[in-house]
């Protein structure tokens, strides 16, 4: 488990040594992107590993994407046994700098610090962040330089007093653009869930929890099958907590048109559920970048949208897509109804999202940045 990648030459300067830390028990979009960086970086002459407690979600996925994993059991913001664990990791492996995704390994790495590890701390969610005496020191002393998803969130850090924003650099999600691609067939998807060929889709990606908002477009369901009869929805996603998916299912039922409001899980082959969309929805109350929005523009489908964090970053209303404000079903159903009807409209709408997807939002373009983030890093440090 603790492997060393093979080694690479590489011809944009000499590797790093990228140590990523997870403490997240949870799958989703975060955790998938710093699966993606660990993959990215292995197979261009870097050497990069995952630190993960043993026996979660994010864990075992690894495991299947072949990912070098190294177990350590982050608990709380302090504990000496993940400090530890850490210590005794960085020195074995000669690792550079530690990229932190999380509270709880963010804390643990911070006293590497004080051994001279360098430290990247990525902030992907766009949540009001903790601002006590211990978390304020976190921030300015805990880590070398801090990445964030999203300009929103870089300002929210800012805003709040934790770090100058001469700290931060911004580097948005990434997404695989020979895996997500608008030539992929979704027939087998409605042929699995029984819903008619004929149906318009409309697919909500995302973990069940309440700020994804799954229950504003299930609350919408019903506005939006008035205007466009032949209506059905795919919620594509797994619970955090089995209430929320319970809570979830409870207000399906109250719902005239619940029938046609289909819970497809957890899928790996997201990229097969999109195919099956003629609209991607996202709802989220809040959000830091979420990668379904590039991942929908590059497969050419329709995108609408709540003004959430980082979304309207990507998202310009008839532009790029279709934006409605936080938690209002009328204009969500409204802007599906739209996407749906207006097909000139929409067509122009999904071909400058293409070309959006294509220019900026490439795996490649995405790490060059992020490197970019770590030699700046390793350079001030030397």
């Amino acid at each position: 488990m603790a492997r060393d990648p093979p080694l690479h030459e590489t011809s944009q300067g000499r590797e790093v040594r990228i140590a990523h830390t997870e403490s997240s028990v949870n799958l989703g979009g975060k955790e998938l992107r710093v699966l993606e960086h660990v993959r990215w970086l292995n197979e261009h002459g870097h050497h990069s590993w995952l630190l993960a407690p043993p026996g979660t979600v994010v864990w075992r996925e690894a495991e299947c994407r072949g990912i070098p994993l190294v177990p350590v059991r982050f608990r709380g913001s302090f504990n000496p046994a993940a400090v530890a664990a850490l210590a005794r990791f960085v020195r074995r492996h000669r690792v550079d700098l530690i990229d932190c995704h999380s509270t709880w390994d963010a804390a643990t790495a911070m006293v590497m610090r004080l051994f001279g590890c360098r430290i990247v701390r990525s902030q992907h969610i766009g949540k009001h962040l903790r601002n006590d005496v211990f978390h304020r020191l976190l921030w300015r002393y805990g880590c070398d330089r801090i990445i964030a998803v999203s300009e929103g969130i870089a300002s929210h850090i800012v805003a709040q007093g934790l770090a100058g924003r001469e700290k931060i650099d911004v580097v948005w999600s990434c997404i695989d653009l020979s895996r997500f691609r608008p030539d992929i067939d979704g027939t087998p998807v409605r042929d699995m869930f029984g819903i008619p060929h004929g149906a318009k889709l409309i697919v909500q990606v995302g973990m069940i929890r309440p700020d994804k908002g799954q229950h504003h477009l299930v609350h919408a369901v019903d506005r939006i099958v008035a205007e466009v009869p032949e209506a059905w929805f795919l919620l594509v996603g797994s619970p955090t907590r089995p209430e929320y998916l319970e809570g979830l299912k409870a207000e399906i039922a109250q719902v005239r048109h619940g029938g046609r409001i289909v819970l497809a899980g957890f899928r790996r082959d997201v990229e097969n559920c999109l195919a099956a969309a003629d609209v991607v929805v996202i709802a989220s109350e809040m959000e830091g970048r979420t990668q379904v929005v590039p991942q929908a523009f590059a497969m050419r489908k329709p995108v609408v949208a709540s003004a959430a964090g980082g979304t309207p970053e990507m998202v310009e209303d008839g532009q790029t897509g279709f934006l409605f404000p936080v938690g209002d079903t009328d204009r969500l159903a409204r802007a599906v109804v739209r996407a749906v009807s207006a097909p000139a409209e929409t067509d122009r709408v999904v071909e400058k999202a293409y070309a959006m997807a294509l220019e900026r939002f490439g795996t490649d373009v995405m790490m060059q940045m992020t490197l970019e983030t770590y030699r700046t890093v390793l350079r001030r440090s030397r």
